[in-house]
């Protein structure tokens, strides 16, 4: 009788266990996958951030006479299309340039914030300092950029897309010698110069 009695507990604790073990499996269908995905979106986020600080510095990173050297050095960071546009843009200008001998360097990231992030797209803002030295200002000035970034990732690797200048800043430098538009370049596409190149103090 003991035996008899005792069996209809045991169903029903073996029942409840499984009832316990479907709920936590669904639990674990729903929670880990989205742990899994913040742990992704985390990993994601930081390469963001890294290929928009190195693209920052090495933006800003340059000498009017090494003018291969310099796109060389962005040929990695961009886009295939956008990369096309910048060799063209920084032929122009640095052309322009040449005679003032000017160079940015000291380039120094202050912050990054991701606005948009998807599986292969984001926007980034990102804020650089940067010194520039030219026939008209022997002693570096710094110039502060403000820019918003897009990125496309394209077999695993994020790449610069396209930027532009987001916000105005005091000037912290002399009187500018002309703007994107009126060297005949795209205001999105700003051209490395103190008065180009994302510019936002003029």
């Amino acid at each position: 009788m003991t035996g008899w009695s005792a069996r209809p507990v045991v169903i029903a604790t073996l029942a409840g266990l499984t009832a316990l073990g479907l709920v936590l499996a669904l639990i674990g269908g729903v929670v880990l996958p989205r742990l899994g995905g913040d742990d992704d979106d985390t990993a994601q986020r930081n390469q963001v951030t890294s290929r928009v600080t190195d693209f920052a510095v090495a933006y800003n990173t340059y000498d009017v006479a090494e003018l291969a050297d310099y796109q060389k050095r962005l040929k990695g960071l961009l886009t295939p299309t956008y990369d096309k546009q910048f060799v063209e843009i920084t032929k122009a200008v640095f052309g322009a340039l040449e005679t003032k001998q000017q160079r940015s360097g000291d380039a120094k990231v202050q912050a990054v914030a991701i606005d948009s992030l998807d599986s292969d797209s984001a926007v980034a803002l990102v804020a650089v300092d940067a010194s520039i030295t030219n026939t008209d200002n022997a002693a570096a000035v710094e110039r502060r950029f403000r820019w918003k970034v897009s990125l496309t990732k394209s077999k695993g690797e994020w790449l610069v897309s396209n930027f532009e200048s987001v916000a105005s800043v005091e000037a912290q430098t002399g009187p500018a010698t002309g703007e994107p538009e009126a060297q005949g370049q795209s205001p999105t596409t700003p051209a490395p110069s103190d008065e180009k190149g994302g510019d936002d103090s003029e």
